[in-house]
């Protein structure tokens, strides 16, 4: 039974009923990654990417302490308004949600909670831009995501532009790697760096959704929890892999000065990375989104049609 404090829109809970696909889309990206009005733009076109592929978008949110899985119209505007007026958001994962709810708080769900609020609704492919992970300086910090432990607990398909760049890429595949999280590549070899297609990082390959299907089936029989789906960004919106090293690496310097870490970390980085790149680290994180939420709309479907 889902706690009270969880919604269900009815345009899921029919998708629900009726064994539709249904992709569910976190919503730090509105309240932590884009400024208005550009947040609310890109989530009425990522949404409705699914609505012409007649999948079931379920974007998930926590506002006064109601979590909504998916959005009617009159939430919508609600949410628009909020945006615009700048109200406060938190960033809420796994381990925050009993206490927003519990102070009736607003917030934005990163990976970690949107797995487990997708789990609980009975969604099982989840679209998002990059996954968290262990990040650079993590001897000293011990800054790990809990992206990670979700991923390994909670049987979720995740369907990613790889890591985020700014993290310790090697290390944080080796926590994948150790946590027996699949981290499979779409029609690709190598492990995508959200901004840069391809890397010297080798992965494992899925060609097609036939053959995805066949895996998740496979997976959960052998109780397996979270997928990685490493999706490239599309080639044409690829940053230069040299060129954004030398800018992270001037970005962690500067939150080292400024003493900034922990929740705030992330988006000081990639707000310093936008600047850098004079927005293209921007259209790229645009660019790969949509990719994404293509190929979860097309593997959603292929899990209905599998009887997955």
């Amino acid at each position: 039974m889902l706690p009270a404090s969880i919604k269900i829109a009815p345009s899921v809970r029919k998708a629900l009923t009726e064994d539709k696909p249904i992709v569910a889309l976190e919503s730090t990206v509105l309240t932590h990654g884009l400024p208005y009005p550009e947040n609310i733009s890109i989530l009425k076109t990522l949404e409705n990417i699914l609505l012409s592929q007649d999948v079931t978008p379920a974007t998930i949110i926590v506002l006064d302490g109601t979590i909504y899985i998916g959005f009617e119209e009159n939430k919508k505007m609600e949410l628009e308004q909020m945006l615009k007026n700048r109200e406060n958001f938190s960033k809420l994962g796994m381990r925050d949600l009993p206490l927003a709810i519990t102070q009736k708080r607003s917030g934005g769900t990163t990976v970690s909670s949107t797995m487990l609020l997708a789990h609980l609704s009975g969604i099982k492919v989840f679209a998002t831009g990059g996954i968290g992970g262990v990040h650079r300086n993590w001897e000293n910090s011990l800054d790990i995501s809990s992206d990670l432990i979700a991923l390994s607990r909670i049987p979720v398909i995740v369907v990613s532009a790889g890591c985020k760049a700014i993290l310790d890429i090697p290390a944080t595949l080796e926590v994948l790697e150790t946590l027996a999280i699949p981290v499979l590549g779409w029609r690709t070899n190598s492990f995508p760096l959200f901004y840069t297609a391809t890397s010297d990082y080798p992965i494992e390959r899925l060609n097609d959704t036939e053959q995805f299907a066949a895996f998740w089936k496979n997976h959960l029989a052998f109780q397996g929890k979270g997928v990685l789906i490493a999706n490239p960004i599309p080639e044409e919106y690829s940053l230069p892999p040299e060129m954004l090293d030398s800018i992270i690496n001037k970005s962690m310097e500067q939150a080292h000065i400024k003493g900034i870490k922990g929740k705030e970390l992330t988006p000081f980085l990639l707000d310093f990375i936008a600047q850098a790149t004079k927005g293209e680290s921007i259209k790229a994180n645009l660019a790969l989104l949509k990719n994404n939420v293509q190929l979860a709309a097309e593997l959603a479907k292929s899990l209905i049609n599998k009887g997955s």
